[in-house]
């Protein structure tokens, strides 16, 4: 049994969206306060991206705006910061799944279903992890806190190890 498929989009839509996604996250530095020598630099790390998918050029946008972000001053758990977290992670999926399509492919979007099920599972934890520390007071904290606090991320580590 043979199947037709209508044509696709274009993989360079994927590189388009990889520059959206990378421009955005220039911006939101932009915002932040970060130097101008810096988001020149940003820039040039996601043109690299959108011409090679493949090389390592996502993976130091996330730890340069990181370690950036880390640094400014003012609150570390800005609204701009915390949006950086979903773009971050979009721009590495979409240069993941680039990297190992050539630039001539056709692009189908249910092939995006499960990579993007995956994603917005991803985000709903990692959003929840941030809300969690956003509620957390600032000022000092009960030893007995810190110690349930300890067992608790113990107790979820035992879970998470693999099981034979």
């Amino acid at each position: 049994m043979t199947m037709e498929l209508e044509p696709g989009l274009s993989a360079w839509w994927l590189r388009a969206a990889i520059g959206v996604v990378g421009a955005a996250v220039v911006g939101l530095l932009a915002l932040q306060g970060l130097g101008f020598s810096l988001l020149i630099v940003f820039a040039v790390v996601v043109a690299v991206t959108v011409a090679m998918p493949s090389s390592p050029g996502m993976t130091v946008l996330i730890g340069g705006a990181a370690l950036a972000t880390a640094f400014m001053d003012g609150d570390s758990i800005g609204f701009e910061a915390v949006l950086l977290i979903p773009l971050l992670h979009l721009g590495h999926l979409l240069a993941g799944i680039a990297a190992v399509l050539p630039a001539t492919a056709r692009l189908h979007l249910s092939a995006f279903r499960q990579p993007l099920r995956r994603y917005l599972l991803i985000q709903v934890a990692v959003l929840a992890l941030v809300a969690v520390a956003v509620l957390l007071p600032a000022g000092r904290v009960d030893p007995i806190v810190e110690v349930a606090g300890l067992l608790a991320a113990a107790g979820i580590a035992l879970v998470a190890l693999p099981r034979r």
